[in-house]
């Protein structure tokens, strides 16, 4: 029994023995990963905060305090950057719809439809083309119908191109010196399709560098053919879009003005608000009409008087002789009518 309580306490004393070892075997990693981790983030610059307890002479913090300072810097120069896409870089190119038509220029073609009367017909067609010079426009199509002898009979169709920017400005003019009958404007924004061209043709031609790099390393014929085919393709498409973008320039920057003028003896009178002046204003102008219409007739008729002569003369000859044809067919009739009877007197006398 002694020799077992022997055992059984030497066994238990080896048992403590090994706990103790394990035990100070884990505080000894646990102290050891602990510096290894606080050593880690100072260098990786992870976390400033944990190199500044850590550091035993003061080094560690500062290199904390200067890395968060770099990454602020450099956190403040990325954003500046990213704020700004108009000016250039690869962030340019990538814009979406609505930021390209923020970050652009606007591109508005304006169209203007306007209608006039005038009593001084010449000055205003000379006046109109002299403005349309003077501002740095140009006329692109011109028709003028009727006579100069012929009253309230002319006509003027103009297709102008005004800068744009002194569109108004003209328009200002033509109504002070002629009365308009009829005003209208359309604005189409561009912008978009603009930029969407832009950037097909800034693809273009960097495919295009590709492929001429490309030529120059080719060997074979048959590469070569292909590249030249390519590029020629390339080269096409890049004229066609920048061919479109050149008429949108010349739209945008030149608008265009559809502008109808009439010659007129009297203006139409601008209708007032009250119900007396619109009464007086439709009865003058109704006045004026029925007057001009017994004029043009009046004129219509005088101006038609000699082919009515003409007319009456031949229509006066044809009854003379109709009259003479009726009376002399009477008399053939009489006579023959004489004779019957005549017969017949002598056919009872027998």
């Amino acid at each position: 029994m002694k020799r077992k309580r022997k055992l059984w306490g030497l066994t238990a004393a080896v048992l403590i023995f090994v706990l103790m070892l394990s035990g100070c075997g884990n505080s000894a990693g646990a102290d050891s990963g602990m510096k290894g981790g606080a050593i880690e983030s100072q260098s990786g610059g992870a976390a400033p905060g944990q190199g500044m307890s850590f550091g035993s002479d003061g080094s560690a913090a500062e290199s904390g305090e200067n890395a968060a300072a770099d990454m602020a810097e450099s956190g403040t120069d990325s954003g500046a950057g990213a704020q700004d896409p108009a000016e250039g870089g690869e962030d340019a190119g990538i814009l979406t719809g609505e930021e390209a038509g923020s970050a652009y220029e606007q591109k508005l073609i304006r169209t203007v439809n306007m209608s006039v009367e005038t009593k001084a017909f010449d000055s205003l067609v000379e006046n109109v083309r002299a403005r349309t010079e003077s501002l740095g426009g140009y006329v692109e199509n011109s028709e003028v119908s009727g006579s100069a002898g012929a009253a309230n009979d002319r006509w003027a169709y103009l297709t102008l191109r005004i800068p744009a920017q002194q569109l108004d400005a003209f328009l200002d003019q033509v109504s002070e010196e002629a009365n308009v009958t009829y005003s209208s404007e359309s604005t189409e924004d561009v912008t978009l399709a603009y930029t969407d061209m832009q950037s097909h043709v800034a693809a273009l031609r960097t495919e295009q560098e590709t492929l001429l790099s490309m030529l120059g390393q080719a060997q074979s014929m048959e590469d070569i053919l292909a590249i030249q085919t390519q590029l020629t393709q390339v080269r096409y498409e890049i004229e066609s879009y920048e061919s479109q973008l050149r008429v949108y320039d010349n739209k945008v920057d030149y608008s265009t003005v559809y502008l109808d003028i009439r010659e007129v003896a009297r203006e139409t009178s601008a209708e007032g608000n009250s119900f007396g002046e619109r009464v007086r204003t439709r009865f003058g102008d109704t006045a004026y009409r029925v007057g001009q219409g017994f004029v043009n007739f009046a004129v219509g008729f005088l101006g038609a008087l000699p082919v009515l002569i003409i007319v009456a003369v031949i229509a006066a000859a044809a009854v003379l002789v109709w009259k003479k044809v009726r009376k002399r067919k009477k008399k053939n009739k009489d006579r023959s009518s004489g004779q019957m009877d005549g017969e017949e007197q002598e056919e009872k006398s027998r």
